[in-house]
């Protein structure tokens, strides 16, 4: 009877090893998370979002890139991202960000933002600006979390230029596209199969080139999450030439460098 019993109370302190172990990975969840906070606020937010997802019986994809946390957020739909896109927007907007030279809209082709040129460029140039840079800053993670395609277009006015760098406003349109597509991949880790440029030089207006507000409604970048039918698996997107055209009113595209 006395060895029955001093088994029973072994088993019974058994819990304890299981215990233990929940404590120590506790732990260890806690101090990740600290240092996660001390070093960087955004990683944090990112790491503990995850963590709250799995806990609650979801998943996280990993991501490898530099800087990363070890996650990224989960894959959303077309129209989750683009009320994220306008929340942002608004907010760049209340900020007196670039925000108000930036729109988001839906149409056909999917969910569609709209940047005017001085938001991302100055006048005749394709370098991208200071502005250009905090704004995609806050709007490529959102565009992470979908898995649909991305197409760049730019659009000019119909004021003809002649300079060194441009010979007309098709060269300046596929420029301006191509800088922001080669930007989202080098900076935020695009995959360049996922993404891809356009220029329409001044052949696709949102507005008659008859004033110069309107022109200036004209002159502008579209970043656009296509939806999946709008784009080809098998190569660019509908609706684009995927070749450096003659000029004619019609798509010029260029292929990313890198």
């Amino acid at each position: 009877m006395k060895e029955r019993r001093e088994d029973q109370h072994d088993n019974l302190e058994r819990w304890l090893i299981t215990y233990s172990d929940l404590i120590t990975l506790l732990l260890a969840l806690f101090i990740m998370m600290y240092t996660f906070s001390r070093q960087d606020a955004q990683k944090y937010q990112e790491a503990a979002g995850q963590l709250k997802t799995i806990f609650s019986g979801g998943s996280a994809i990993p991501n490898t890139g530099p800087g990363s946390t070890g996650v990224i957020p989960l894959l959303k739909t077309e129209p989750e991202v683009a009320q994220q896109l306008e929340k942002e927007v608004q907010g760049m907007a209340e900020a007196k960000d670039a925000g108000h030279k930036i729109s988001v809209l839906s149409d056909e082709r999917g969910t569609v933002i709209r940047v005017m040129d001085k938001a991302f460029f100055d006048a005749g140039k394709a370098d991208l600006k200071d502005t250009a840079r905090t704004a995609l800053m806050k709007i490529a993670p959102i565009l992470k979390t979908s898995h649909n395609q991305i197409m760049i277009e730019g659009h000019t006015d119909n004021v003809p230029i002649n300079t060194a760098e441009f010979t007309s406003n098709w060269e300046l349109s596929v420029r301006r596209a191509t800088e922001v597509v080669r930007y989202l991949i080098e900076t935020y880790g695009f995959p360049p199969g996922r993404i891809s440029a356009s220029g329409y030089a001044e052949y696709r207006p949102v507005a008659p080139n008859d004033t110069g507000e309107n022109r200036a409604l004209n002159r502008r970048i579209e970043i656009i999450l296509l939806r999946p039918s709008m784009s080809d698996p098998a190569g660019p997107p509908a609706g684009s030439s995927g070749t450096f055209a003659a000029p004619s009113p019609g798509p010029i595209s260029l292929p990313p460098r890198g």
